[in-house]
């Protein structure tokens, strides 16, 4: 743990150099004059961790100041930075490492504000809670909540915020705050979210999606008036890493909505072994192994879209969808706790 503590900090500072970060904080009245409690040792402090830092107690918190920052804070003290200064300055240090860390993306995004009337990123998070809130937030195992997000990448403004149980469907939340979306919204979602008649209603509006396909979800192709269903097996072995084709007018579950465009891409070694990573872990952490089908559809990307072609090629469509990882990661698993506390 404290090794990757050391990496974090060592991070930032090739990020940020503390002038920079005084200056931010300054700039959106987090800090207004010289006080023991600096940017960088606050933006670590928040920063840092696996959302277990809204379950610490202040006074550690403060330990933790003490120690790895020379900082001597009271616990009230501490209490007191905790306001909507504070999230305005993690905000902007949020845009600049979007900026910093992904720069040719980022002026891609930027490109994309003629097209669409929003770029809509919907993701969640799920924390445990003490189980003195287990009646008001339930979990699959013990009491938990979970964070429901959804972030306009072009405006920075943040379109819904709920808090609700961790056992609370993502796919349910989404169907439900269809009604929010305008002609022309580009609406981002990863698998937790996906439903056909969610993609039915976005279409419907006059919008856009780009989602992932799941696993236990059929690919289906009408030739000559007949259903044959895709084999997305044969497909992929003919794949190279990073290769992807397209597929048109294709038609998915068992309602065969109607899908315009599927991009069908093979992860690089370095994109696979990482994602492996992460299904592990998951996979130790609700004690449920994988079917060998789902494992072996986790080599690919597979996306659904109804952006047109002519406006959109399919690498366009591959980089979109990647916002949504990187919004994930910076965000919700590092930042957004903070909207919590307060």
């Amino acid at each position: 743990m404290e090794n990757q503590m050391q990496a974090w900090m060592k991070t930032i500072r090739q990020l940020f150099s503390p002038k920079t970060l005084t200056h931010l904080a300054q700039e959106t009245g987090f800090i207004q004059r010289k006080r023991a409690l600096t940017a960088e040792a606050f933006l670590t402090l928040c920063a840092w961790g696996d959302g277990s830092l809204a379950q610490q107690s202040l006074q550690r918190l403060c330990t933790s100041l003490t120690l790895r920052h020379d900082c001597s804070l009271s616990s009230e003290g501490l209490n007191q930075r905790f306001t909507e200064r504070a999230v305005a300055f993690l905000r902007e240090v949020f845009f600049l490492l979007l900026q910093r860390q992904r720069p040719l993306r980022w002026s891609t995004i930027q490109t994309y504000r003629t097209c669409f009337t929003r770029l809509r990123i919907l993701d969640s998070t799920s924390f445990l809670v003490p189980t003195d809130y287990g009646e008001d937030y339930r979990g699959s195992v013990s009491s938990g909540a979970k964070i429901q997000f959804e972030y306009d990448l072009l405006s920075g403004a943040c379109l819904q915020l709920c808090v609700q149980s961790a056992n609370d469907s993502d796919a349910r939340f989404a169907y439900h705050a269809q009604h929010t979306i305008l002609p022309n919204d580009l609406c981002i979602r990863d698998l937790g979210f996906f439903s056909v008649a969610a993609l039915t209603e976005i279409d419907a509006r006059g919008a856009y999606y780009i989602t992932r396909l799941r696993s236990d979800m059929k690919v289906y192709i009408k030739e000559n008036s007949q259903w044959k269903e895709w084999d997305w097996e044969s497909l992929g072995n003919q794949l190279k890493e990073g290769e992807s084709v397209e597929m048109e007018h294709v038609y998915i579950g068992h309602e065969r909505l109607y899908i315009p465009r599927l991009i069908f891409r093979r992860l690089t070694e370095e994109e696979w072994q990482k994602r492996m990573a992460y299904v592990r872990k998951r996979e130790k952490r609700k004690g449920k192994a994988l079917t060998r089908q789902t494992l072996e559809q986790k080599k690919y990307h597979i996306l659904l879209t109804n952006l047109p072609q002519e406006s959109f090629d399919g690498q366009q469509v591959y980089e979109l969808c990647l916002s949504q990882d990187f919004v994930g990661d910076f965000f919700l698993d590092r930042f957004f706790w903070l909207y919590m506390v307060l």
